[in-house]
């Protein structure tokens, strides 16, 4: 099987939080962070998304860039997915409602 992916990914796990974009109300979710690149990262969420759902990321991670958006998914049982998102539209300024007080 070919690689399709321009950028090498390295691991990362770590707990992030996210909202979602396009969103009035700004609930927070958790999700645990498998591996990144310059151009993406795969996590795993704890609740079903849909593909060309976006993101915005509020923890730090080493990549500038805070919304993603998802590009595949994988039902892992239940509760937990495995997702393929790709960083969109560089890097976001966050929303004044999102930044922690």
């Amino acid at each position: 099987m070919s690689e399709k992916r321009r950028t090498e990914r390295y691991d990362f796990p770590a707990m992030i939080e996210y909202v979602l974009e396009a969103q009035i109300n700004t609930e927070v979710f958790k999700g645990v962070t498998i591996n990144i690149s310059n151009n993406g990262l795969s996590i795993y969420a704890f609740r079903p998304l849909s593909e060309g759902q976006r993101i915005i990321i509020r923890s730090a991670l080493p990549v500038h860039h805070r919304a993603a958006t998802i590009r595949w998914i994988k039902k892992e049982d239940e509760s937990l997915y495995k997702l393929g998102l790709k960083f969109s539209g560089g890097a976001h300024k966050p929303d004044e409602r999102m930044v922690r007080a």
